[in-house]
């Protein structure tokens, strides 16, 4: 599910869940934090690379598999366990390289969002398709966004599930370089070996300053949270799963 690898100092995250388009289940989501919390551990590590198998990154959260976690408490572990993986990823003594193979929605583009870096291939595509599927963010996205791409492009991306290329991504900054031929995550490899010749602790006070410059309003979090469990337990967010299942647009509620 989570394979793990070691090249020198760097370490290599593939999501590999072929039969469901890499999406996150809970067991994945437990899988990968541990991955990163035991490679902050280890002192020997001074990059890594965060990709997934094939020709997609992450489709988002495992729909079949939350289907009918629909509850106040369910949304409450959800948005934890995601916060939890972006929260290690972002605390990290060292840089993570993320490798867009394909496309990343939804959860996916927030778990890209979250690393330091990223590389696209050419077919990548990004969507932070929440709404459309009647929640909010959820994993302390909005302030990396809107550090990355300005609030108006943020607003767009999220208000209206717009499907980013990767070419799109790459002039606004959400992705920093795109790569032909399938070549994503052998220039971030390449990205992550460049890392590990500096020096541990230089970079990772340099990381923890970047990192202080979206992380002004701590009280964001506390409401994104709030938010996505109204959202994830609401009507709306049952009918679109419901939709999605159907294969049909769904009738949404008013405000």
């Amino acid at each position: 599910m989570i394979k793990i690898e070691r090249l020198n100092d760097v370490v290599i995250w593939t999501i590999d869940r072929p039969e469901a388009k890499n999406a996150l289940d809970e067991a994945a989501f437990g899988e990968l934090t541990d991955a990163v919390r035991e490679a902050g551990d280890d002192r020997k590590v001074r990059a890594a690379v965060l990709t997934g198998a094939g020709h997609v990154f992450v489709s988002g959260g495992d729909l079949r598999a939350l289907r009918h976690k629909n509850t106040p408490q369910d949304a409450e572990k959800l948005s934890d366990a995601g916060y939890a993986l972006c929260r290690a990823i972002a605390t990290l003594p060292f840089p993570v390289v993320c490798a867009l193979p394909g496309p990343a929605i939804g959860g996916g583009a927030e778990l890209a969002v979250a690393c330091d870096l990223r590389v696209a291939d050419v077919r990548a595509k990004i969507s932070f398709k929440q709404v459309r599927m009647g929640v909010t963010t959820a994993w302390g996205t909005v302030p990396r966004l809107v550090a990355l791409v300005g609030g108006g492009t943020a607003a767009r991306l999220l208000y209206t599930t717009h499907e980013m290329t990767a070419a799109e991504a790459k002039l606004c900054g959400l992705v920093d370089e795109v790569t032909e031929n399938g070549l994503a995550r052998t220039t971030a490899l390449a990205w992550a070996s460049d890392i590990a010749l500096g020096s541990p602790k230089a970079i990772g006070d340099m990381k923890r300053l970047l990192r202080e410059t979206y992380e002004t309003a701590h009280d964001v979090r506390a409401l994104e949270r709030q938010l996505f469990v109204d959202t994830w337990s609401s009507p709306d967010h049952d009918e679109a799963v419901t939709a999605y299942f159907e294969g049909r647009a769904p009738t949404w509620g008013d405000r």
